[in-house]
């Protein structure tokens, strides 16, 4: 099952830091571009037949929707050994030739490969888009997708690292945007405006959803979809959103974490979504297995 969401090339818009690695993703002739959202798969070698169920599914959904980028949002090896599986899934991704980025959940670390070992081998992928930071862990990076022709940048994708838990004066519990993400963030999207002086949008992908979430279901804001449990956002809210909300660039934003959620609320004109759990019977899920398509 798939969730389908429109993102009219009107609203659309990026630029800046796009690091020598990024090819050049750009608008196909009839003005589309379509992002396949897959999160929380929660691959496991010791149950070789739930996993190759899963692979089965990306597989059908990358050659039914042929998209022009793939992007994973967290907990996607959860077993071990997982250098294995690691490369497995980059080897798979790499055959079907379309750009990808993976980002990471709260469990992925928590198996027996550190941060920098799992992200050493997701930016090894011919198509990966992912890159290193200082500490060789995955960087949280923003790319532009340009006009048909290749010349103006027209949207902006962030991809950004949300961690995984957090102890704060005794709380514990998830993890939140630290305040130099949040600072790049508001960096990036300065000075970035089109002809008319406009802001260009902006759209985030990450795995904890923020407090907004919660904020914007019970609000009076329009949602659509199935919250089948409550959201689990960081323990501190941060200030993500609100920065987001200055840019006047963010049109949206998409997150896993909760596999049993997979709505979308439009909040303070911005839409907050959840994509579609992608994983198999390895972990709980009440929801059919899909993915969902911007």
């Amino acid at each position: 099952m798939k969730v389908k969401i429109l993102l009219f090339a009107a609203f659309l818009a990026i630029a800046a830091s796009v690091q020598a690695k990024t090819p050049e993703l750009k608008y196909r002739k009839d003005g589309s571009f379509k992002i396949l959202q897959l999160t929380d798969t929660h691959i496991r070698t010791f149950n070789v037949e739930e996993a190759a169920k899963a692979y089965e599914r990306f597989d059908h959904m990358i050659k039914k929707e042929d998209p022009d980028l793939i992007v994973i949002t967290g907990d996607v090896i959860t077993c071990k050994p997982a250098e294995p599986e690691w490369r497995h899934l980059v080897s798979f991704l790499d055959e079907h030739e379309v750009p990808w980025v993976v980002l990471y959940g709260n469990h992925d670390a928590e198996q027996d490969l550190s941060r920098a070992e799992m992200s050493a081998i997701a930016a090894s992928g011919i198509c990966s888009l992912n890159t290193l930071n200082a500490a060789g862990e995955l960087a949280d990076i923003e790319f532009p997708i340009y006009d048909s022709k290749g010349r103006n940048p027209e949207f902006y994708i962030f991809c950004m690292d949300s961690h995984d838990y957090a102890n704060v004066f005794g709380n514990k519990g998830y993890d939140s945007f630290h305040q130099d993400q949040i600072q790049w963030v508001r960096d990036c999207c300065k000075n970035r405006t089109d002809n008319e002086g406009k802001v260009k949008p902006s759209f985030a992908f990450f795995h904890i959803p923020l407090h907004e979430y919660t904020d914007a279901w019970n609000s009076d804001s329009k949602s659509v979809g199935i919250r089948g449990e409550n959201e689990c956002p960081g323990v501190v809210n941060t200030g993500m959103f609100a920065a987001m909300l200055e840019t006047g660039s963010f049109i949206g934003m998409s997150v896993g974490h909760d596999h049993d959620n997979d709505y979308v609320s439009i909040y303070k004109g911005i839409a907050l979504c959840y994509g579609r759990f992608s994983g198999n019977n390895t972990v709980y899920n009440h929801l059919p297995h899909g993915a969902r398509i911007f």
